[in-house]
């Protein structure tokens, strides 16, 4: 009778002479090769080729892409276009026993392959999508900034439709808070190209007071738009214009990461 072991060693030659090999990742038919009868059971022994890839290495560092004419897109905008780690694939002959339990995997020679890391790259010409960045001069803004409209009740509205106070903001349930925020974010006016009702992660900032520290991040919400408010320019709701809870006016170098594009308008502004 031939052993376990070495039957395993004889479909493993059969399966290289053969040629059989597969470029499916972890997929292929799997053939019956061989039922070997004792006195209570047969045996069934099943063989397949697979092939595996895996990660090796680090990921090469970021690589930004200057906008060129031309290109499309938003000239202030960088979106993720590439980059992945060096792979190596191999495909493998697996043998199976008849409960489906791995009892020998051996490398086929010459399968193995290796594809080089691409560095990730942001490219400026980007889109508006979830993941893309800007990188914005950011000043400040109350409800009784030059050409704002207060009413007498001393309360103002967005573009978006979200009334807004001295130092307060009408939330989504109509409650009228206390605070310069809607819901969990800060309100910004944003370019027309960022729709209404998006959301932003604000990086290496210089503003403090009203709950920002310099430097941690925080989220905004865009709800507002305005005449001088074009293209990276983000204008950050302080209240009122007198507001000095919020000590800096201007924030350069701030990196802006769009979080989520979009939503409702109207009296439920932004609601989620």
């Amino acid at each position: 009778m031939v052993k376990r072991n070495q039957l395993i060693k004889i479909l493993v030659v059969a399966s290289l002479l053969c040629g059989c090999s597969s470029t499916s990742a972890f997929h292929s038919e799997t053939l019956v090769l061989k039922q070997i009868e004792t006195e209570d059971q047969t045996l069934e022994l099943s063989m397949e080729t697979i092939n595996e890839v895996w990660e090796v290495g680090e990921m090469p560092e970021m690589v930004y892409a200057e906008y060129e004419e031309g290109m499309g897109g938003i000239s202030w905008i960088a979106s993720y276009v590439e980059g992945k780690k060096a792979t190596v694939s191999e495909d493998y002959v697996v043998t199976y026993d008849s409960e489906g339990n791995v009892i020998s995997k051996t490398a086929i020679i010459g399968s193995r392959q290796e594809t080089e890391a691409v560095a990730p790259k942001m490219q400026f010409g980007g889109s508006v999508s979830v993941g893309s960045e800007f990188y914005p001069t950011m000043v400040t803004y109350g409800i009784d900034c030059a050409g704002c409209y207060v009413s007498p009740e001393g309360t103002g509205g967005t573009s978006a439709g979200v009334t807004v106070g001295y130092h307060s903001v009408r939330q989504a349930n109509g409650e009228m808070r206390e605070g310069i925020k809607y819901g969990d974010y800060y309100i910004v006016a944003a370019d027309p190209s960022i729709p209404l009702c998006s959301v932003l992660t604000v990086y290496d900032h210089g503003f403090s007071g009203e709950g920002l520290t310099p430097g941690v991040p925080f989220q905004a919400i865009v709800l507002d738009r305005g005449g001088a408010i074009k293209g990276s320019i983000l204008d950050l709701f302080k209240g009122s214009q007198g507001n000095t809870n919020i000590s800096n006016d201007r924030s350069a170098n701030t990196k802006v990461v769009i979080e989520r594009v979009g939503g409702r308008s109207g009296s439920n502004a932004c609601k989620y």
